[in-house]
């Protein structure tokens, strides 16, 4: 996995790496499949009251986690309670939004009394205040109701969940064995195991393929194909759904872009048709904004209107931004020709290549005025998209990143009180994205990925490349003969 190995941050903002690692390791109470369809994982089924107003689920018995301790209703209430009332994103609050008491929530502190029931170890039940026709998509999404013995974030040594894997050794940020065996066994030679490598430089990368060590490479470092890859690989792509972009996002809240002339002459500054051209198979020209919708009408390069907008925003001859990026992303090489694009027309951009921790800081709290980041919606819905620019009125940003805009006027459909929302006006939204210029889809970035010639990869087409070996059912115990509980892979 190029770049730095992900945090254990079962709460944390939407990270794809760390969303690929999280799903070989626990499972929620529902789950995706590869083709839309949301099918039983940890719950064994659910039914939904007719009101729909109550969600009551019944797991699977004989749960337990990897580490060989039993896992009951507790734990998935846990789960659901954990994401609520963070400083850094609200991510599960919006996705919750129809749980009681929910809105109520307030980030740092302590939480409310929540619509969350457990009468017994196996049954747990959602109280609403509003129907939710999504709430089982959204239950899907790693993270949300994910399992796990031990919660504390940090080091995937600590991650314990409902399998199929777990993880073997964890050695300090650089490698990962995750083994599909019995807790507290070492693998044994040709076990069902998976080995990560995380931190490597692309030149490292490319000699490792040249020995044919790797079965899979993803996300794939730009720099890995400016030159053709060794005998034996291939590299593969599948379009993302919900819809992956590369968005150029201008900070509302931040001076000098929370003036929209200064956001239109920043805009108006780059040639998208050269852009993409050092992106290669890494992005594609965007269709549209949501299907069924016309495309985004990007500002069209032009110095003259660079030069207007620069005196309507007070800006003098030359004004200045810093550019954050991920330092080992498809943004890299993007970044440096923007830099150059908008030098030619006075403006100045400092550019902060980032990483790991320092990268989501930035990304969800930091001062740059300008990001350049990898955004998908969370569920496939326009309202997903909508929140992900849209602030909350109060507390942080919804996903993994802070366009700074607030504004009132899409809460009925972000944030409806009761009874169900409406139908998102998505022209409108598109209209209002336009005149605002703070999110940007520059381009779609489909999954990526180099594998083996005679070894296809599967890739969900939510999540991105899989693991090679069949995914298991949830941990389940197993009682043995003296009336202890002993865990089986």
């Amino acid at each position: 996995m190029a770049g730095p190995e992900p945090e254990f941050d079962p709460a944390g903002p939407p990270d794809p790496a760390r969303r690929a690692i999280e799903r070989l390791l626990t499972r929620g109470l529902i789950e995706e499949d590869s083709s839309g369809v949301l099918r039983p994982a940890a719950a064994e089924r659910w039914e939904i009251s007719p009101d729909s107003l109550a969600c009551t689920f019944h797991l699977r018995p004989g749960l337990a986690f990897t580490d060989g301790t039993p896992c009951g209703s507790g734990d998935f209430e846990r789960a659901l309670r954990a994401g609520l009332g963070r400083k850094d994103h609200s991510t599960q609050a919006w996705l919750l939004s129809a749980l009681k008491g929910v809105d109520l929530v307030r980030p740092g502190k302590a939480l409310p009394e929540l619509g969350i029931e457990v009468p017994d170890a196996q049954t747990l039940t959602l109280r609403l205040v509003r129907p939710d026709p999504r709430l089982l998509e959204k239950l899907a999404l790693p993270g949300v109701s994910d399992a796990w013995s031990e919660r504390s974030g940090g080091h995937w040594s600590r991650a314990a969940g409902l399998g199929p894997y777990r993880v073997a050794l964890a050695d300090s940020g650089r490698r990962l064995v995750l083994a599909r065996a019995a807790p507290g066994a070492q693998p044994a030679a040709g076990a069902d195991t998976v080995i990560l490598r995380f931190g490597l430089s692309t030149g490292r990368i490319r000699t490792l393929l040249r020995s044919a060590a790797p079965d899979l490479v993803w996300p794939v470092p730009p720099g890995l194909l400016d030159e053709p890859l060794p005998a034996g690989y291939r590299i593969r792509s599948r379009e993302a759904v919900p819809h992956r972009r590369l968005l150029l996002v201008m900070r509302a809240d931040l001076p000098p872009t929370s003036r929209v002339p200064t956001r239109h002459a920043l805009a108006h500054a780059l040639n998208r048709s050269d852009l993409i051209q050092p992106l290669g198979r890494f992005a594609r020209e965007l269709d549209t904004w949501q299907d069924g919708v016309r495309p985004f009408v990007f500002p069209p390069f032009d110095g003259e209107e660079v030069r207007q907008w620069m005196e309507r925003a007070d800006l003098g001859r030359s004004f200045h931004v810093v550019v954050a990026y991920d330092a080992d992303g498809v943004a890299a090489p993007l970044a440096r020709q923007m830099q150059g694009e908008w030098s030619h027309l006075a403006i100045y951009a400092e550019l902060e290549p980032l990483r790991g921790r320092r990268l989501r800081s930035e990304c969800l709290t930091g001062l740059s005025h300008v990001l350049l980041v990898d955004s998908q919606g969370l569920i496939r819905d326009p309202a997903a998209d909508l929140a992900a620019v849209v602030m909350p009125l109060r507390g942080p940003a919804v996903g993994s990143f802070r366009t700074g805009w607030r504004t009132r006027e899409f809460d009925a459909w972000l944030y409806p009180q009761r009874g169900p929302a409406p139908p998102l006006p998505v022209e409108q939204a598109l209209q209002r994205l336009e005149e605002e210029l703070v999110a940007l889809p520059l381009f779609e970035l489909p999954w990526l990925w180099v594998e083996r010639e005679n070894a296809a990869a599967r890739c969900h087409p939510h999540f991105g490349p899989e693991c090679p070996a069949p995914a298991a059912a949830p941990h389940a115990s197993k009682r043995s003969r003296s009336g202890r509980s002993s865990a089986k892979g």
